[in-house]
């Protein structure tokens, strides 16, 4: 008999690396083992949960801000939302509570406690001390980490109460593969010269991406290298500052904006000659592996989880954080030497069939899920004889 798993996940209305995780187990568990249901507060993924065959309730899950000079303890909506998720657990007979991200542990934890039931949290990022024990994620029965850098950092701050693991989120590499032929429709769309040698980032348009440090390194590079490109994919709050920064250093003319893209994989497979990740900070983002995949090497700041995916030497190039000279030697040595190049990218789409399936990362989670939810069950049992004994 399958065992009734509800999810939970709260964020905003985008799918991005969270989500994308999220809909992987959706689409590719066993229902024979699984059968998943969800609560979120996220329209988007709810629609497509349910054209995936997941029951689903979309309900505004409440976000507690604890930062200095902005807090928000929404009490009423707190208990609210616990009522909630109470009656769900009756209503579809859930065994299990898998919460998708710290911040949903804050109910999935007392629901999990009041009914006795076995709690999971996967954590997809870092998060400071207070909102570990806020959240109560370190109490969960089982805490499973997008990467050992948030393990690590996770472990330092708070004594956990149980087991926690590593497992890396996992893409399809059947689709993101390199391409047979490069298309070169896509680079005419962006007036990219057939000649050209293209850098690109694909992120939000946000500090901590580091596009302005990508931007400083790239007019370093477009000095000495003209037939470079910079095609920067996404969208966020800072796209003016970036867009003016350009103008400022001179190379307006040799940047693509291209804006937010639902499919990053054409990209990858007909734009980009090398793929870049500026970032300040990252737990493990998707785009380093999506882009291994498809054979590009990757040039990263050496921060967090990111050398788990990107081997320096072997599948890319990492700098340190803010070294945006560092950065622009790397893309010179890459755009001078195409058997350099090459050989990264190999080395990138092997590493990506080796340790970021999605085989991998799915049979991983539901171990866990059948691991916990028996652990449970033999505890009750258990109890069960000892009050008998009684």
């Amino acid at each position: 008999m399958a065992l009734n798993i509800l999810f939970l996940h709260a964020g905003d209305d985008w799918i991005r690396g969270s989500e994308i995780a999220l809909l992987t187990l959706f689409q590719r568990l066993s229902r024979e083992r699984i059968r998943p249901f969800l609560i979120c507060s996220h329209r988007t993924l709810g629609e497509i949960a349910q054209r995936e065959g997941v029951s689903t309730e979309v309900y505004p899950i409440p976000q507690f801000i604890l930062d200095r000079g902005c807090s928000q303890l929404p009490v009423a909506k707190w208990a609210a939302g616990l009522k909630k998720i109470l009656s769900l657990v009756e209503k579809w007979n859930i065994q299990l509570l898998y919460s998708n991200g710290g911040s949903p542990c804050q109910l999935a934890y007392y629901a999990g406690k009041i009914r006795k039931l076995p709690v999971i949290c996967h954590v997809h990022c870092p998060y400071s001390k207070r909102y570990i024990l806020f959240y109560r994620f370190h109490r969960a029965d089982k805490v499973v980490f997008v990467s050992e850098a948030v393990q690590r950092k996770a472990q330092k701050k708070v004594r956990f109460r149980s087991s926690s693991e590593v497992v890396y989120c996992g893409i399809d590499a059947q689709r993101f593969r390199p391409a047979l032929e490069r298309r070169m429709s896509l680079r005419e769309e962006l007036s990219l010269p057939q000649n050209a040698f293209v850098f690109g980032q694909i992120s939000s348009l946000i500090p901590r991406k580091g596009i302005d440090l990508l931007l400083r390194a790239f007019a370093l590079v477009a000095r000495e290298h003209d037939h470079a490109r910079l095609v920067l994919v996404g969208d966020g709050p800072q796209s003016e500052t970036y867009l003016a920064l350009a103008r400022e250093l001179g190379i307006v003319e040799k940047v693509r904006f291209a804006g937010f893209q639902p499919d990053p994989l054409p990209f990858y497979q007909h734009v980009f000659d090398v793929h870049v990740l500026a970032s300040r900070s990252e737990a493990l983002p998707l785009c380093l592996m999506e882009a291994a995949a498809c054979g590009l090497p990757s040039l990263a700041t050496r921060v967090d989880g990111i050398p788990e995916a990107v081997i320096d030497n072997e599948t890319g190039f990492l700098f340190e954080r803010e070294d945006y000279p560092a950065l622009a030697d790397r893309m010179k040595a890459l755009i001078s030497s195409p058997a350099l190049l090459s050989k990264l990218g190999c080395g990138a789409r092997k590493l990506a069939e080796q340790k970021f399936s999605q085989d991998r990362y799915v049979d991983s989670i539901d171990r866990i899920i059948v691991e916990q939810a028996g652990l449970a069950e033999h505890n009750l049992a258990a109890s069960r004889a000892v009050s008998v004994l009684g």
